[in-house]
């Protein structure tokens, strides 16, 4: 258990072994009067115009945020004092009710709560930053049920559904309409209820399912697991905070990019899926007489707006403009240059084109640099990234699958998929297209 203390020194600095753990992180007990006095503690640093300090709440979360040995640690705590470390801000967390730290951000008693989900209600009164964890949710039933009781269920299906009280999981399955709904107090009891019957579903985070099944000894073939939903779950911060100070939430979502962005690696299944259903449909946009006669028409190089071999010390420099304009939302100039040229009105007629379910797509030559988009990218040079390694396979068929990311500027869950251009003449690799597909409409509940 965590050690509630009191006091403006004390609650910023008195737990030393959990912040010598967690760096500038400091961790507060999950009592009411301690939360209390936290947010004292802030107002009256910031009557006093010190150093930027920011109280947040939220609430255990396994694997995301546990207490282990009496300290707050997990994969998001770790992600969040990266960020807080590069943007030079102090902050403070208290454990409490999810319901509980939503109330307190709509009041001004906090500067903000995690882990949520996205919500047109907290929208209201606070503002989201970019995910902090990216979960897939699945509908768990029994294995031996009935064909019929297998299915996704729908709103209007008696069915009894099961989630974990004051859940993200709980809020949404209300949203969506459905009735027969029981609450359970911990995840321990909700796999017990599906066990015994008393629920027919139960939607439950696949990771921290997968947890709990452990933890009980329960063996993984008494389930049946079909995908739900992907969920981003994020930072809401108040907005008299985010009135007051204007660039934190942009300035933390840089941070939180550089310190390792949300995602979600696709399992074997899904993979074969998109390899079936989607990636021929790719090929047949690569393979179109009108993208090779583009490419054709650029000489497969660099963009000729700077000439075709321009030399690193110029590449690093035109990606850094690209990328600076790009964190601004606008294009540099070279950008809107390669965004006029004819492989990418070719990619941004073919983005229309609704039997092909990609939010964007971009082509760059041996050399990593883009050459055309249907949107602009986030970087000129992709020499570093992963996806450069396609031109290792000299298979034309080769195809290079990446993990599922949240692109807030879509409000959609993407994986990049990366083929080679191939010039039909020669056979020879020319360049590679990525697609950023729509993993969500790419693997529909209905079909899954």
């Amino acid at each position: 258990m965590v050690r509630g203390v009191s006091g403006c020194h004390k609650a910023e600095y008195g737990i030393a072994d959990a912040a010598s753990r967690l760096g500038r992180l400091v961790l507060f007990a999950a009592l009411l009067s301690v939360v209390f006095a936290v947010a004292g503690c802030h107002r009256a640093k910031a009557a006093q115009g010190g150093k930027n300090f920011l109280v947040l709440q939220t609430n255990l979360q396994p694997p995301y945020q546990e207490l282990v040995n009496g300290a707050l640690t997990g994969s998001t705590i770790r992600l969040l004092d990266c960020a807080f470390r590069k943007i030079d801000v102090d902050y403070g967390i208290t454990l409490a009710p999810r319901q509980r730290n939503r109330d307190m951000t709509r009041k001004g008693q906090a500067d903000g709560f995690f882990l949520s989900r996205i919500s047109s209600e907290m929208a209201i009164y606070a503002e989201p930053t970019s995910p902090l964890a990216l979960e897939k949710w699945v509908w768990v039933s029994l294995h031996n049920v009935s064909d019929q009781q297998s299915r996704i269920p729908h709103p209007d299906q008696k069915v009894t559904l099961g989630v974990v009280l004051g859940s993200n999981e709980a809020e949404w399955i209300i949203d969506q309409g459905y009735q027969d709904v029981v609450h359970a107090p911990s995840l321990h009891s909700l796999v017990s209820l599906l066990q015994m019957g008393r629920v027919d579903f139960a939607l439950i985070d696949q990771q921290a399912f997968a947890r709990i099944r452990d933890d009980m000894k329960i063996a993984a073939d008494q389930f049946t697991e079909r995908f739900a939903h992907y969920m981003p779950l994020v930072m809401y911060f108040a907005r008299d905070y985010t009135t007051s100070h204007p660039d934190t939430v942009k300035k933390l979502n840089r941070a939180l990019t550089e310190c390792g962005p949300a995602a979600v690696r696709l399992d074997h299944h899904e993979q074969q899926r998109i390899i079936r259903d989607e990636v021929g449909r790719i090929r047949q946009l690569m393979r179109a007489p009108a993208l090779i006669s583009a490419l054709h028409n650029l000489g497969h190089k660099a963009d000729p707006s700077i000439g075709d071999a321009p030399d690193r010390e110029t590449i690093a420099r035109l990606d850094r403009e690209w990328q600076e304009a790009s964190a601004n939302g606008t294009a540099s100039r070279l950008a809107a240059d390669i965004l006029q040229n004819e492989v990418s009105t070719y990619l941004q007629r073919a983005y229309r084109n609704r039997d092909i379910k990609f939010a964007e797509a971009f082509i760059f030559n041996r050399d990593g640099l883009v050459v055309g988009m249907s949107s602009p990218t986030s970087n000129y040079d992709q020499s570093g990234e992963n996806k450069f390694s396609i031109f290792k396979d000299p298979s034309p068929d080769a195809v290079q699958i990446a993990d599922i990311y949240y692109d807030p500027s879509t409000s959609k869950f993407l994986s990049q998929i990366t083929l080679p251009l191939t010039d039909p003449e020669t056979g020879e690799v020319v360049a590679a297209l990525t697609v950023g597909l729509d993993v969500t409409a790419a693997l529909d509940a209905e079909d899954y």
